[in-house]
């Protein structure tokens, strides 16, 4: 059986399992724990990349990263294209833009952990009792820090939230003209830009587990209400073409 290691609260995790599922791809998901899987993502990285989540294993091969793995889904699976042809040039473009936005969500998401205790509670991992889950909070801000120091988190998010995303998202609301899709028909533009708003509204509890902390956590209420129109297109997105993952994202 596949199995693809991630991230559950991971945009790019989403992106390649929505990839998937819309493929009807069968594959098992397991959670990817900072600092204590990084050596089997060093093992399947290219030689001179970094190792990083999302990671699809398929017996010895292991495809890594959400724009690789959901091309290869296109390939393997089932079901309407993610990439048609003649796209493919724009979907590369929002591509981009989606992960320039998703850098600078992610370093915003960090810090907002490590100022919430019950966020930080939230992201240990579901193997741990809940009766020890208290106590080992430094473990999950630990985990934080490791990864902003892993990926290169700016040093002051939120004026990088305000310089990147918000005009990525000025930019898909221009790219939608009201319409219901970027490209003229459901594509993975539309997936790659819909994870791009989890850093200021997050999806539905249905499609990615956070928990009352973590949620409130990842808020951005004024930024919530300035693109609430794009909030919704996302949310409708979800609703009509996202399956719901087959096996858990990580339980907060």
């Amino acid at each position: 059986m596949r199995t693809l290691v991630g991230l559950g609260y991971s945009g790019w995790t989403e992106k390649a399992r929505w990839a998937l599922d819309h493929h009807r791809v069968a594959y098992q998901y397991s959670e990817h724990i900072p600092l204590l899987g990084e050596l089997r993502l060093r093992l399947h990285a290219p030689s001179g990349q970094r190792g990083t989540v999302p990671l699809l294993l398929d017996g010895s091969k292991g495809t890594m990263g959400s724009y690789a793995i959901a091309q290869w889904a296109e390939h393997q699976g089932k079901g309407s294209p993610l990439f048609p042809a003649a796209s493919l040039p724009e979907i590369e473009q929002w591509e981009q833009r989606s992960d320039a936005m998703l850098r600078v969500g992610r370093a915003y998401m960090v810090q907002r952990l490590m100022q919430f205790p019950e966020a930080q509670v939230e992201a240990l991992p579901s193997f741990i009792p809940g009766i020890a889950r208290g106590p080992l909070k430094p473990m999950a801000r630990m985990a934080a820090l490791f990864l902003a120091k892993k990926h290169e988190a700016a040093k002051d998010p939120e004026a990088s939230l305000l310089d990147t995303v918000v005009p990525g998202l000025e930019q898909l609301r221009a790219g939608l003209q009201g319409r219901k899709y970027l490209t003229g028909a459901f594509s993975y533009a539309d997936i790659t830009m819909a994870l791009t708003l989890q850093c200021i509204q997050p999806v539905d509890e249905l499609f990615i587990p956070l928990g009352p902390g973590r949620r409130k956590a990842w808020a951005h209420p004024a930024l919530a209400e300035r693109f609430a129109d794009l909030v919704r297109w996302r949310d409708q997105l979800y609703t009509e073409h996202r399956p719901v993952p087959v096996g858990p994202h990580e339980k907060p």
